[in-house]
């Protein structure tokens, strides 16, 4: 079987709408050929309205109907890269931040990482994916979403503070020290996010090695959660 037909072959097992990322495709199944006769079997196959580009190196295989032709929608998107069962990535921004009640706000796109991409930052119409080599279990997940908020809290509009102190209580039951050493390696949060991780566990009385990313955390101006809840010494 020619090369070009094994591209077209394995093109044509995906279902209607479902993302084709080239780059992943090439990587995994055709590194045994040139990019330029893969990519070349690609630019015809669009030509030929086999497949439809979404975005650069982003196709899938259009549903064609009486009413026209149907490309990947935005949940199309999502589902390829944070997965069906939504074990492949998770949403952040300000997406999450309304999901969770912190704000009303919303915002024209939408942020995720996902452990599907190959590229570090890619976005596919109005959804940004951010790569991240990951496996998003239960603790890793609850953990992302205390960093991200933690990170971005001071920027994020209307900012709902009873919700923000029950994200923290309720994901600080999920800590854990390797957890967050895989996240400060796959994802890298800034010094003031892990000084603010550092005083919650504190606050709280968690066992934690935090510090162990730190100088210190009077520097970092991050959270204090006297201030946050009202405590006076």
């Amino acid at each position: 079987m020619s090369y070009s037909s094994r591209i077209i072959e394995s093109i044509n097992e995906y279902p209607e709408l479902t993302i084709i990322d080239t780059q992943k495709l090439y990587k995994e199944k055709f590194n045994d050929v040139s990019e330029q006769a893969f990519y070349k079997t690609i630019s015809r196959m669009s030509k030929n309205e086999d497949i439809e580009r979404i975005s650069k190196g982003i196709y899938c295989k259009p549903r064609r109907g009486r009413f026209g032709t149907t490309i990947s929608s935005e949940k199309n998107i999502l589902e390829h890269y944070l997965g069906i069962n939504k074990n492949r990535g998770i949403v952040i921004g300000y997406q999450m931040y309304n999901n969770k009640g912190l704000t009303t706000q919303l915002s024209k796109t939408i942020e995720l990482y996902s452990n599907i991409t190959f590229q570090e930052k890619k976005q596919i119409k109005n959804v940004i994916i951010y790569k991240a080599n990951i496996r998003f279990d239960i603790s890793t997940i609850k953990m992302i979403e205390l960093l991200e908020v933690l990170q971005n809290y001071r920027n994020i509009e209307d900012l709902n503070i009873i919700r923000f102190k029950k994200i923290i209580e309720d994901s600080i039951k999920y800590y854990d020290e390797k957890t967050i050493q895989k996240l400060i390696k796959a994802i890298g949060y800034k010094k003031h996010t892990i000084a603010s991780l550092k005083n919650i566990l504190d606050f709280f009385n968690i066992e934690n090695k935090v510090d162990h990313y730190l100088h210190g955390t009077s520097r970092y101006n991050a959270l204090r959660m006297e201030e946050l809840y009202g405590v006076t010494s």
